[in-house]
């Protein structure tokens, strides 16, 4: 069974003729409910606001634009974490962005973290120069900061992963998804962006949306010589309509490999977006 079977979306959304909710009325009809949908968690958690990481993307500005309208601005706390001197581009752009929303934030340094985190491994004999589980180790920090935030301040750790990164597991597991909201995870990248277009996001995040990441030297889409949108589109058709890799190619008029390929994708990192593995039992 399919991931779209076993989790239907949460948002049904009118579609363009590639299967994406980019058009006005779709983005409308999020604006609307998405604020509403946090206010209502937000209620029932009894929690006094939301933490969100502020990393200079599209993705968690529109997380912000959205808790703030759920709530207000004093409500959301951005917490911009920079790891390695890489980030610094990105730290800039998110403490703009929080200037720019009128919400409160801090720059906290998690290299100090990192370096303590890395003396305390090579005591063990393991080694401390893996670049992706340090990449990872940087998430999950995150993460325990986000959270720990949040546990001082009665607050919800508001996330920004969406669609497109939670199917193709372009995230660490316990990492960016390791949080207890997920506004965006229903949309995909394109359909983010689009929502972005009619909110109070700055220019200057909106100029950075293809650009790739201080972390990242190309994007899933780039790897696949594809369009953004399309790929999103592929997605579409293969997990929420649940067409074959023969008509998806045909439709969208690309390589069969191409959508072998991201079918693979999504099969292998499955386990990043599914509750532990458990026996089938009850114990």
């Amino acid at each position: 069974m399919s991931d779209s079977a076993k989790h239907p979306r949460f948002l049904e959304l009118p579609r363009n003729d590639r299967g994406l909710a980019t058009e006005t009325p779709a983005v409308r009809r999020m604006q609307q409910l998405l604020p509403v949908f946090l206010e209502q968690k937000l209620q029932r958690a009894g929690a006094d606001g939301f933490v969100v990481a502020l990393d200079g993307s599209v993705g968690s500005a529109v997380a912000a634009v959205m808790g703030i309208r759920a709530t207000s601005t004093d409500d959301v706390l951005g917490l911009v974490l920079p790891a390695q001197l890489s980030d610094e581009s990105s730290a800039r752009t998110a403490e703009t962005v929080a200037e720019m929303l009128e919400i409160d934030s801090h720059r906290l340094q998690l290299q100090p973290l990192l370096s303590a985190f890395q003396r305390v491994i090579g005591t063990t004999g393991e080694p401390t120069d893996d670049l992706v589980a340090m990449g990872n180790v940087g998430q999950r920090l995150r993460m325990t900061v986000l959270y720990y935030v949040a546990n001082t301040t009665n607050r919800l750790v508001l996330g920004s992963i969406n669609r497109t990164q939670r199917l193709l597991g372009s995230m660490t597991k316990h990492g960016e998804n390791g949080v207890d909201i997920a506004p965006l995870s229903d949309i995909y990248q394109t359909e983010v962006d689009a929502l972005a277009d009619g909110l109070e996001v700055p220019s200057t995040i909106l100029e950075r949306r293809r650009c790739p990441s201080d972390h990242v030297s190309e994007s899933d889409a780039d790897r696949l010589d594809i369009t953004p949108e399309t790929l999103d589109s592929l997605l579409h058709h293969l997990i929420d309509r649940g067409d074959t890799e023969a008509a998806i190619a045909d439709e969208l008029g690309i390589d069969r490999d191409v959508v072998k390929r991201v079918n693979t994708w999504c099969a292998e990192t499955r386990h990043k977006r599914h509750p532990p593995l458990k026996p089938s039992f009850d114990l």
